[in-house]
């Protein structure tokens, strides 16, 4: 979110959770596999896609419905200190994988 032009990060609570610390290590993020066949949105598919990008959190309600037909959309927790993953293998397919 932006608010102000300032982006707004929002995390889970944790001990020893400090507001003054100044290293944002892991932000929430959508992911967007387009062309993903709707044969493959499943929960359990697209949670070991998402677990293979980040710390998966959720499907987006309009893919989990199948209402999406063009891509898929997951939301994961994202690890700041690791290089972006920009494509997938997929049952031998490659797919690229684009972040919001």
């Amino acid at each position: 979110w932006v608010l102000i032009d300032h982006y707004l990060v929002v995390q889970h609570w944790r001990p020893f959770f400090y507001v003054i610390e100044k290293e944002t290590r892991k932000i929430v993020v959508w992911i967007i596999i387009p062309r993903l066949p709707i044969e493959l949105y499943i929960d359990k598919f697209l949670l070991r896609v998402g677990s293979k990008l980040g710390h998966m959190l959720k499907v987006d309600k309009l893919t989990y419905i199948h209402s999406r037909g063009c891509f898929a959309r997951i939301c994961i927790e994202n690890d700041l200190r690791k290089k972006l993953v920009s494509q997938i293998n997929i049952l031998d397919h490659i797919l690229k994988v684009k972040y919001e």
